[in-house]
């Protein structure tokens, strides 16, 4: 019932939120609120346009996207990030012995909602200069760096939602 009524609001949208330039450039939060301000979404529950949000992050992946990136992410980022995401990977503690900051925690919605795919990808482009994260730049290719990104968003909107 929850996808029917999903469809039924993303029917409601204009095109513009859902090309890949709006997904790269806002942060789920920023979508939030263009479309709390949008007049013909208006009458949505907060919730309702949470799940639009998300709905506009999925679209801008596959399935097998998000399959590559969770690979990918076990493979290279879970020993900082840990498997489950929140920053307490085996290496974890090392890090922030090191630098003073442990890695991120993309289950944290304050980090993640705030932050934009094309910030992401500057991210794992370059590392994370003065984190201890190494740059992925001359190691993934594009392609391959938006699957983990994508991936890092089911940590906010979850598939099974």
């Amino acid at each position: 019932m929850l996808v029917r009524h999903l469809l039924a609001f993303a029917a409601m949208l204009s095109s513009n939120y859902l090309t890949p330039d709006y997904y790269r450039s806002h942060s789920p939060a920023q979508a939030y609120l263009d479309l709390r301000a949008d007049p013909t979404l208006s009458s949505l529950s907060d919730p309702n346009v949470w799940n639009l949000v998300a709905f506009i992050w999925r679209s801008n992946t596959t399935p097998d996207g998000i399959a590559k990136g969770q690979q990918l992410f076990a493979q290279n980022c879970a020993a900082c990030h840990g498997e489950s995401g929140r920053g307490d990977g085996v290496f974890a503690a090392s890090v922030e012995t090191q630098t003073g900051k442990f890695p991120a925690n993309f289950t944290d919605p304050a980090s993640m909602l705030g932050a934009s795919p094309a910030l992401l990808q500057g991210k794992i482009l370059r590392g994370g200069m003065g984190t201890g994260m190494p740059y992925w730049g001359p190691i993934f290719e594009n392609e391959t760096i938006w699957s983990i990104i994508g991936y890092l968003y089911t940590f906010q909107f979850d598939e099974g939602q």
